[in-house]
C-alpha cells in the first residue's frame, strides 16, 4: 500500500491526514512534521494587515488583533482571516498575485506584513519601492525538526512514499533528511517548491497547476495512481 508522507507543521498536518485518509482510502498516510511554528510577542502597529500564510493570520490573532481589512495570499488564508473577523480579500494565488493586487488596489492606509523567519525576497521592500506604506514584522520562526522513525521505516521499506511539499523550505528540508530507498514520488505546490529537490532520485515528481490546496489534492491524486501502477508492475500489495 502506498505511504503519503505529511511533513505539514500543525495543524495542517493533521488536517491533511485527515482530508487525505477520507478522500484516498487506498493509501496509509504518516505524519512527521519538519518544523514547529514558535510565534512571538507582538505589539501590532495601526495598520491593515497582509498575510503570506495562515500563520500570520494566527500570530496577528495572539496578539490581539481584531476587526478591520486584510490582504492574503490565497483563499486558504483568507478563509482563516474571514474566520478571524477581518474583511479579507484573497489574491487568489501565489506571492507575485498578492503585489499584483496591492499595487491594482493601492491602499492608501499603513500595511504590515507579518511573516516568519523565513522567507523567500522582500515583499516590504518591493511594495515601498512602487510607493505603498508597509512594513515587515517578524511574527513567528520556523523551527526545524528532523524526520521522525515511522518516517524514516518507511523510507527503507518497499512500499512507494509519496511526499507533498508546500514551501521551498520544506522541499530543502526534505532533501536534506531523506535518505531511503523506497520509491519516492514527490508533488510540490509550485515550480520553486520543487526546485530544491530535482536533484534527488525519484519515480516521479511534479508540481501543481496551481498553489492552492484543491490543486495540490489533483495532484496528489495522480500521484497514489503512479503509486498503484508501480506497485502492480512489480506485484506489490
Amino acid at each position: 500500500m502506498p505511504i503519503v508522507l505529511i511533513t505539514r507543521p500543525e495543524p495542517e498536518g493533521s488536517a491533511m491526514a485527515v482530508a487525505v485518509a477520507e478522500r484516498f482510502p487506498g493509501v496509509r498516510c504518516l505524519l512527521s512534521p519538519l518544523q514547529e511554528i514558535r510565534f512571538h510577542q507582538l505589539n501590532l502597529p495601526e495598520a491593515e494587515p497582509v498575510f503570506t500564510s495562515r500563520n500570520g493570520v494566527r500570530a496577528w490573532q495572539r496578539a490581539g488583533g481584531a476587526g478591520g481589512r486584510a490582504y492574503c495570499v490565497g483563499d486558504a488564508t483568507a478563509q482563516l482571516a474571514r474566520a478571524a473577523g477581518l474583511e479579507a480579500i484573497s489574491a487568489g494565488g501565489d506571492a507575485e498575485a498578492l503585489v499584483r493586487m496591492l499595487l491594482e488596489l493601492r491602499p492608501e492606509g499603513p500595511l504590515v506584513h507579518l511573516r516568519g523567519a523565513q522567507h523567500r525576497g522582500s515583499l516590504a521592500e518591493r511594495l515601498r519601492a512602487e510607493g505603498l506604506k508597509i512594513k515587515a514584522l517578524e511574527a513567528y520562526a520556523q523551527v526545524p525538526v528532523p524526520l521522525n522513525a515511522e518516517a524514516l521505516a518507511a523510507g527503507q521499506g518497499h512500499a512507494p512514499v509519496i511526499v507533498p511539499l508546500y514551501s521551498p523550505g520544506a522541499a530543502r528540508r526534505f532533501a536534506e533528511q531523506w535518505h531511503g530507498t523506497a520509491p519516492l514520488l514527490l508533488g510540490a505546490i509550485s515550480q520553486a517548491a520543487l526546485a530544491p529537490v530535482e536533484h534527488m532520485e525519484t519515480f516521479h515528481r511534479s508540481h501543481a497547476a496551481q498553489p492552492d490546496g484543491e490543486s495540490m489534492l489533483m495532484l496528489l491524486s495522480g500521484l497514489i495512481a503512479a503509486a498503484h501502477q508501480l506497485e502492480a508492475e512489480r506485484g506489490g500489495d
